[in-house]
């Protein structure tokens, strides 16, 4: 006999400016977290469903941060991951990004960190920043 819970969740779908309200039936296990997504209803798009299911089991987000610059005529360069990350890397990705320093000048798109974390996303330059 399984010990898991089923549960509706609702929340808004953020892949597009419709923000379907999503409808979300889940299965829990005894521990509350995620054993399966059951079922997915509201979404006017297959990225509503695509979207519920990576947020129940592996929600990811763009991480935007800043990072100092060396020379520059900014102090602070305006950074970002090329594509979502793992929500649970956050913490320790800010941890790395922290102690790094960037020499000017740096153009929108450069790499400043490659394969961030062994995720295979790298961390890039927001603007330019010429030297000082």
């Amino acid at each position: 006999m399984s010990t898991n819970v089923t549960k509706t969740l609702q929340f808004n779908c953020t892949t597009c400016p419709s923000e379907c309200l999503l409808t979300v039936e889940v299965e829990r296990d005894v521990n509350g977290s995620v054993a399966a997504v059951r079922s997915v209803t509201g979404n006017s798009c297959p990225r509503g469903d695509k979207f519920a299911r990576q947020e129940l089991t592996c929600p990811v987000r763009v991480l935007a941060t800043t990072v100092a610059v060396s020379g520059g005529d900014e102090a602070l360069l305006p950074v970002r991951t090329a594509e979502a990350i793992p929500l649970a890397l956050h913490a320790q990705a800010m941890a790395l990004i922290r102690g790094q320093v960037v020499n000017a000048p740096i153009h929108m798109g450069d790499v400043v960190l490659k394969d961030l974390l062994d995720t295979n996303i790298d961390l890039i330059a927001s603007m330019d920043i010429d030297p000082a």
